[in-house]
Parts: structure tokens; C-alpha cells; sequence
């Protein structure tokens, strides 16, 4: 038998004959009942005392079963998150999410009944790496192409000079290697004695190899940047091209324009007459809004007639409304786009 049930037994017993010996011994019923109601009040005790351990047993358990519980629940977000991770690395790895996802769905829904929020979320997010993944397919194949054409105009431009020192990368802010072969079949067939251009780098080296073969002219560029504007200086002289080519270190200042002051290069123009060719590839488009609009304003009185300007970037928002505002003021015609992002306009003489 229980220990408590012992004990209630003997409260019990003793009660009874605690009850017995005083009717006995004639001390009447009063201490009978006071020893009956003592024993009642001792055995409602330990009933109490009983349920509270129970109560408190069970308590302990509730609280074990929730710790497990939110154990559960931890490793389920944590395998929730390593599934969505692996829903945008690839195909396969979104199936086995989805299987493992709906496994642990069914263990949530007894938990949070969150389950359908959490598969929506996955599904939206199988949907969008399909459709990355679908994206960086077609990226990759145009720059596939892409590359195989920029890899054919360089050869086609080491094909037709022969440099006498290494050369700097085609890559970053340069001019793409379309664009150069462009612009060096331009500068044969037009023959200019005056380039200048705003921006240096590779296409000024490349530039001053076209005009050397031509046996005239010369190039100016403008740099805002002196160690960039000093390093295509020592490319330069390392070529042997110094004769025909110069890069001007002019820090960017507030210009009068047409559209009031705006920072453009604060150049030396004395001799920058009668320029043939204006090649704009630059201030770079971070410097500020319609950072090449100056350009054509501060040297429209320096070109020769019927010059011709070569616009890189045409296709930017920045230089689209440059070029809109260069026409509200200036009769260009477009001769062509070239290849690459390039645009070649013409100074109307009429």
C-alpha cells in the first residue's frame, strides 16, 4: 500500500480510537467530534498536499515537453532557412528542399499553423531562382558572343599595329575593342591634324598609333585624375608615341555653360584650334548630372568646320539628355553609330 494511504489509514484509525477511549473514559462526545474534525482537517492536508505534488509533477513535464518543443521548433527554422539557401543554388537542390520542406511543414502545422505561409514563401523563392537562373543563361550566352567579338576587333587592331611595349588592359572605363577599331579606321579615312579627346587611357594610345601611321597630327587628351592623367603619359613615352600624343591633367572646376556653371576640366585650351575630331568619353558620369554636356559648349568655337564628334556611352540616360541638349543648341547631323556604345556626329556648316 501507498505510504500516503498508510498514513491516512493510521490518521483514520487513530481518530476512531482517540473517539472510543474518550466516550469511555465519559469525557462525552464534544472532544470525540474536536478528535474526528482534528483527523478531517489532517487527512484534507495531505490530500492537498498530495494534489499539489501531482500538480507540480505535472508542471515539471509541461515544462520538459515545451523545451523539447522549442527545441523542435528551433532545428525547424534553422532547416527551414538551409532550405531556402539551397532553393536558390539550383534545380535539384530546390526539389529536395520542396520534399524535405513539406516533411517538416506537417511537424509545423501541429506547432504554428504556419505552414502554408512558409510554402508560398518557398515556392515565390523557386520561382525567382528560376527565372535568375533562366537569366543568367541568356547573360551568359550574349556574353559569350559579346566577348568573341571583342576578342576578334583587338586581334584585328594588333593586326594592323605593331606596338613597341606592352599594353595597358582593355577593360573597366575603356573603350571597347570595337569601338577602338571604329575609331582608328575613322582617323585613317578622315586624316585629322587635331584630335582631342576627353577622358584618356587605352583609346589615346590607340589613337596616337593611327595618327602616326597617317604621318600627321596629334591628340590632346584631358584628364581630371593626375596619377591617371601622369600613367598614360608614361604608356605613352613608353610606346614612343609622345610625339603624337599628350594627356593634359585638367581638374574638374565650375565652367560657364549655356545651363549655367558646371564642373568640367579646367584645361589649357591655348592651340586647341581648328579640332577635327572631339572625342567626348568623359568626365566619368559619378562626377555629376550631364557631366559631358559641357563638352561641345565650351569648345564649339574651337572646332574646325564640319568636325566630327565621336560620343561614347550613347546609350546612357546621362549623355541621351547631354546629346538632346547639345542639339537644342548646335546643328549636329548623326552619321552613324558605331560599334559598340559609341555614337559619330557631324558639325553642320550651313
Amino acid at each position: 500500500m501507498p505510504r500516503r494511504q498508510l498514513a491516512m489509514v493510521a490518521v483514520v484509525a487513530t481518530a476512531v480510537f482517540g473517539a472510543v477511549f474518550l466516550v469511555w473514559r465519559g469525557e462525552g462526545l464534544a472532544g470525540a467530534f474536536l478528535l474526528v474534525g482534528l483527523a478531517a482537517a489532517i487527512l484534507i492536508q495531505l490530500d492537498a498536499r498530495k494534489r499539489l505534488s501531482d500538480l507540480a509533477a505535472d508542471l515539471r513535464r509541461n515544462r520538459a515537453e515545451l523545451r523539447t518543443l522549442a527545441a523542435r521548433t528551433a532545428n525547424q527554422a534553422t532547416e527551414l532557412k538551409e532550405l531556402n539557401l539551397g532553393v536558390r543554388r539550383n534545380t535539384r537542390v530546390t526539389r529536395q528542399a520542396h520534399d524535405e520542406v513539406t516533411a517538416v511543414a506537417d511537424q509545423v502545422r501541429a506547432v504554428g499553423g504556419q505552414t502554408r505561409d512558409v510554402e508560398a514563401l518557398l515556392t515565390d523563392e523557386a520561382e525567382r531562382a528560376r527565372k535568375h537562373r533562366q537569366s543568367m543563361r541568356s547573360r551568359l550566352r550574349a556574353m559569350s558572343r559579346d566577348s568573341l567579338t571583342q576578342n576578334q576587333a583587338l586581334l584585328q587592331l594588333h593586326g594592323q599595329f605593331a606596338p613597341n611595349a606592352p599594353l595597358p588592359a582593355v577593360a573597366g572605363w575603356a573603350m571597347e575593342p570595337t569601338a577602338l577599331v571604329e575609331l582608328v579606321n575613322l582617323i585613317s579615312r578622315l586624316r585629322p591634324q587635331l584630335v582631342v579627346e576627353c577622358g584618356s587611357g587605352t583609346s589615346t594610345l590607340w589613337i596616337a598609333y593611327a595618327l602616326r601611321r597617317n604621318g600627321s597630327g596629334r591628340v590632346v587628351a584631358l584628364d581630371h585624375d593626375a596619377e591617371y592623367a601622369a600613367a598614360s603619359n608614361r604608356v605613352i613615352a613608353e610606346h614612343g608615341l609622345s610625339d603624337w600624343a599628350q594627356v593634359q591633367h585638367a581638374p574638374l572646376a565650375p565652367t560657364s555653360t549655356p545651363r549655367g556653371d558646371m564642373p568640367w576640366y579646367s584645361a589649357d585650351l591655348t592651340g586647341l584650334a581648328g579640332i577635327e575630331l572631339l572625342i567626348v568619353d568623359g568626365p566619368p558620369q559619378a562626377t555629376g548630372e550631364l557631366a559631358r554636356y559641357p563638352a561641345l559648349p565650351v569648345l564649339a568655337d574651337r572646332l574646325a568646320p564640319g568636325a566630327h564628334i565621336l560620343f561614347d556611352d550613347a546609350d546612357r540616360p546621362g549623355e541621351v539628355a547631354a546629346l538632346d541638349t547639345w542639339r537644342e543648341g548646335h546643328a549636329l547631323d548623326t552619321v552613324r553609330d558605331l560599334a559598340g556604345r559609341a555614337l559619330l556626329l557631324r558639325l553642320r556648316t550651313d
